[in-house]
């Protein structure tokens, strides 16, 4: 082989081996807007929300369905949520909070009123499972609205039929009808 040919085969070598390193890995993903990031973070907040405030009153009501059941249900979406945030490098707000201690003085508030009401009876407990899944609902619809990663609208209408299936179980409790009246695939019925 010529001296020119040599010249530019290890030129070519060299770059092929040191491309790997000069591009960016294929699982890098661009940071999303600000507004984004803050509903991500208040979305995961959210979710401990709900599943700290089933889990206190299954406690206070002896492990009443369908709170002791959503309650595993509200971890995985949390987990979810979670999932996202370490993806994009966000923050997680929920970071070193016990339970029933939120990062946003909004949630905080909630909680603490949903808390108190729902402990006074277990039909209390049922409506405020309603009230907190129809807001739920709005906040992960305006969302996934509002999301322009395919990964994070995703898991958005993942949750979103996650928490319309808690709250037709709530209404089917407040209503005094049995939570799962029929066998139902794994996570459809949240009794499971």
């Amino acid at each position: 082989m010529s001296k020119s040919r040599t010249a530019v085969a290890a030129v070519l070598i060299a770059g092929a081996t040191a491309l790997p390193f000069a591009v960016a890995p294929a699982s890098a993903v661009a940071a999303p807007s600000a507004s984004v990031a803050r509903t991500l973070q208040f979305n995961r907040e959210e979710e401990r929300l709900a599943r700290d405030l089933y889990a206190a009153l299954s406690r206070v009501h002896d492990g009443a369905r369908p709170m002791s059941n959503i309650t595993r249900s509200e971890q995985r979406h949390h987990d979810a949520l979670g999932r996202l945030l370490t993806r994009y490098g966000i923050s997680d707000p929920s970071a070193g909070r016990a339970p029933g201690s939120y990062a946003f003085p909004e949630l905080q508030k909630l909680y603490d009123g949903w808390y108190a009401r729902g402990k006074t009876s277990l039909k209390a407990a049922y409506q405020v499972g309603v009230e907190l899944e129809k807001r739920d609902i709005d906040d992960l619809t305006k969302a996934r609205a509002a999301a322009r990663d395919a990964d994070v609208k995703r898991v958005y209408s993942n949750l979103l039929s996650g928490s319309e299936n808690h709250l037709a179980a709530f209404q089917r409790a407040a209503s005094g009808t049995r939570p799962c009246a029929a066998p139902a695939p794994q996570d459809a019925c949240p009794c499971r």
